[in-house]
């Protein structure tokens, strides 16, 4: 075997903080391939996918496998370093605690230990039934798994290579804690599904709980989209009051401005947020914004269930009226969807407002 081969397969060192950041940067911004990520970092393009799918805060469970092979790798992945950081440091901190302790494996431990007054390095150089290592013994003992008396090892402080090791240790546990409550951020950061709302957002008898939803522009032959630019509609549940804003695309940059400007407008008209469980609203970003920053709680729909925004649904149909399947949105401008959304919140709705109309009853609402 050449020594070339013998080098290509040594052990890769493992992915540090930083290197995780540079990874967030050179995939979310540049949109670097894995494989110039790997060149770039020096390790083999397996070694970078792995990370990317480690570190993936997108979910889409909810489609097929071939309609998620047809989506661009990076529209399926958006990589947080933190979040790989995270599990990297969990996975670890579990090494070595798994099914090769068996009861009988600990009751020959804490014989030697306890009885015998041996150390682990004496007990796995020595015991024939004992196949692991010392260090194992060691982390094993540190877990609690395995009941050490006092004077354990005869060394109630340890050596100084022992407590450099139990720093670290330490060390890592406060770094897991802390990137755990990070990541958690007391729940702002959680999906919660349509089934979490409360029954008042149901009954759509409280004022302020919106749904939400992308229409999108004509599609060519090919199935790929004309444009980019879609319109993003919001309904108010109580009243039908209707809000259309231009988005220039289905990136998560793009979504987040376009509900910027809709918070700007509406901001203290909203309770909830329920939306499509599409990929453009379940974006890291978009999260962040809304449940984060405004402090919005925001529902998911089950995918393929319109009927779960029927408010919304309906008003976008509506608005077919003005631009028809098969429309391009690429000449549109804001001023126009809100000439647009002033028309139909003035008509009035027999059904659902006993023939009011959705401005007249949102201004009063909204000053009530």
């Amino acid at each position: 075997m050449s020594d070339e081969t013998t080098q290509k397969r040594k052990r890769q060192p493992r992915l540090n903080e930083n290197q995780r950041h540079m990874i967030e940067y050179l995939w979310n911004i540049e949109k670097m391939t894995q494989a110039d990520i790997a060149r770039r970092l020096g390790y083999t393009p397996s070694s970078i996918l792995r990370e990317l799918h480690r570190g993936n805060t997108l979910d889409f469970s909810h489609l097929d496998r071939r309609t998620l092979l047809n989506m661009d790798i990076h529209a399926r992945i958006k990589y947080s370093a933190q979040r790989g950081q995270y599990l990297a440091l969990k996975k670890r901190s579990k090494m070595g605690t798994g099914s090769r302790l068996t009861p009988e494996l600990k009751e020959i431990i804490e014989t030697w230990v306890n009885v015998e007054h041996w150390t682990p390095e004496q007990i796995a150089g020595n015991v024939q039934d004992v196949d692991v290592s010392a260090s194992v013994i060691r982390l094993w003992a540190r877990k609690g798994l395995i009941d050490i008396r006092t004077h354990k090892y005869h060394r109630q402080n340890g050596t100084p290579k022992e407590r450099a090791v139990a720093q670290t240790r330490r060390a890592k546990d406060r770094e897991i804690a802390r990137l755990r409550e990070q990541l958690k951020n007391d729940g702002e950061l959680v999906r919660h599904s349509i089934f979490d709302r409360s029954q008042v957002v149901e009954s759509r008898k409280q004022f302020g709980h919106w749904e939400i939803d992308l229409v999108l522009p004509a599609k060519m032959n090919n199935q790929r989209y004309q444009d980019t630019t879609a319109i993003m509609t919001f309904t108010e549940c109580k009243t039908r009051f209707t809000a259309l804003v231009l988005v220039r695309s289905k990136k998560s940059s793009d979504m987040v401005d376009a509900f910027k400007l809709f918070y700007e407008r509406y901001g203290k008209a909203v309770r909830t947020i329920t939306a499509d469980n599409g990929s453009e609203f379940i974006s890291w970003d978009f999260l962040e914004y809304v449940q984060k920053e405004l402090k919005i709680k925001l529902y998911y729909a089950t995918p393929s269930s319109p009927q779960q925004r029927g408010s919304n649904e309906n008003r976008n149909r509506k608005l077919r009226d003005w631009y028809p399947k098969g429309t391009s949105f690429k000449d549109v401008k804001q001023r126009q969807l809100d000439e647009v959304a002033s028309k139909m919140n003035a008509m009035p709705l027999r059904q659902a407002l006993d023939g009011k109309r959705p401005m007249v009853v949102f201004e009063q609402e909204y000053k009530a």
